[in-house]
């Protein structure tokens, strides 16, 4: 049985393929809202990432007609479907779907199958969640499935400050590898700061001239510089590219490893970069974000091949919108009980000041959200009236209103919300509420 997280719009804005070929082949439209099926759940995409391979699909003419392109995403789980026991509502996830059997993640919403996503990690903002599942998922296939590498061994990694090279020089120097990296000048610093040990700039040096006996070359370049790299590699060595393949007998006469592609596999995948990621030691670079609505310069920006990390689509297309959740939240909260509403309006370190009849109090919101927790609806919830106000925004800072008419209480709810790491959260609620008369 489908078990659903509050009230769900009947629609969705998307951007959908209306024909082959480049960016102009999107347009955003309002579509229905995907239905859930068993053993998978209803997410709320926050936002989602381009990945190249998402405008090739297009332009090769792979997707469907108005299929919704895009497939990593971070987002809520607003609805479970039948069977599942390891999300419930309010969780909040991340990971990428496969866009030409599924709907694609540039939605404000998406059905994603239990084995596509993860928890979202708790280091990232959602928006650095809908940017690492592709490249890092990538970055394990071939740097670790696929290459192996050990401590120790020297790797060459070409297109180092893009998605997945930029996972891979990390990933290389968490197992302990030395990382030689190529990218034009611009991008050396940023490079180096993800723990390349040396930088050459491809623009103006050959990287045959710097680079020798490697014993892995990871490349996320492909053509040329893919056929040069045999050269760099030593007798026994390992190629492995995330984009082209050598032929075997190239790599046979050259004495070097060029290992199959190891299977995609998001669990594994995943899985494998968890413990980095909260170790502090997989960091995600956003090269640049944009609305949903500008979907095609998103794309564009990504075919020109000079992004410096990922580009990101945020989902909430204003801040209004994204300080308006937290505060629908806590009504979701109040209607239904359930802790996971609270505990995505509230900060982990929010507090509560007020007067209810006279008596003033203050307490942490953590105490507010055991007690208010009920797991259930209101018995007299058809009688209760809860609406939004008011909503300020001044930089980080909002500020908004809630009135609550109920039977046994009507209040004004004063809060005060933080924009951190790119979320918003209720951090202060003042109160005045009152028990009403007989009515």
């Amino acid at each position: 049985m489908t078990q659903t997280c509050g009230a769900l719009p009947s629609v969705m804005r998307a951007a959908r393929v209306h024909g082959e070929g480049n960016t102009r082949v999107l347009r955003v439209d309002t579509v229905a809202l995907p239905r859930v099926t068993p053993n998978t759940v209803l997410v709320r995409v926050h936002a989602a990432s381009v990945n190249p391979v998402d405008w090739k699909l297009q332009d090769e003419g792979d997707l469907k007609p108005l299929a919704i392109p895009g497939g990593d995403f971070a987002g809520e789980v607003v609805a479970v479907g039948a069977g599942v026991t390891r999300y419930r509502c309010g969780d909040r996830v991340a990971g990428t779907v496969d866009q030409m059997e599924t709907g694609g993640s540039y939605a404000e919403y998406l059905v994603a199958p239990l084995d596509a996503m993860v928890k979202k990690p708790a280091r990232y903002s959602m928006q650095e969640a809908s940017a690492y599942p592709t490249v890092a998922i990538a970055a394990w296939r071939f740097l670790i499935a696929g290459a192996d590498v050990q401590r120790g061994e020297r790797v060459l990694v070409h297109g180092a400050s893009g998605g997945v090279g930029s996972m891979v020089v990390q990933i290389a120097t968490a197992r302990g590898a030395t990382v030689i990296g190529t990218a034009s000048a611009r991008n050396h610093d940023f490079v180096r700061a993800l723990g390349a040990a040396q930088m050459i700039d491809y623009t103006t040096t050959r990287f045959e001239d710097v680079a020798r006996n490697m014993d892995v070359v990871v490349d996320a370049v492909g053509g040329e510089t893919l056929t040069r790299s045999v050269a760099v590699v030593r007798r026994g060595g390992r190629l492995v590219s995330s984009a082209g393949s050598v032929p075997a007998e190239t790599c046979r006469a050259a004495g070097i490893l060029c290992p199959s592609r190891a299977p995609w596999d998001v669990p594994r995948g995943l899985a494998y970069v968890a413990p980095l990621i909260e170790a502090g030691q997989l960091q995600v670079h956003i090269d640049s974000v944009y609305t949903l609505d500008q979907i095609m310069a998103a794309q564009q920006h990504s075919r020109s091949g000079r992004t410096r990390g990922k580009v990101v689509v945020d989902m909430r297309a204003s801040e209004t919108a994204g300080a308006l959740e937290p505060l629908q939240a806590y009504l979701d909260g109040h209607a239904t009980g359930q802790e996971a509403h609270f505990r995505r309006a509230f900060a982990s370190d929010a507090m509560l000041v007020g007067i209810k009849d006279g008596q003033y109090r203050q307490w942490p919101a953590s105490e507010y959200i055991r007690v208010s927790s009920s797991g259930r609806a209101p018995a007299d919830e058809a009688q209760r009236r809860r609406r939004i106000e008011s909503l300020t925004i001044n930089g980080q800072v909002a500020t908004g209103v809630i009135a609550l008419d109920y039977p046994d209480m009507i209040a004004r709810d004063h809060m005060t919300l933080l924009k951190r790491d790119g979320e918003w959260r209720i951090v202060v609620k003042g109160y005045d509420a009152s028990t009403p008369v007989a009515r």
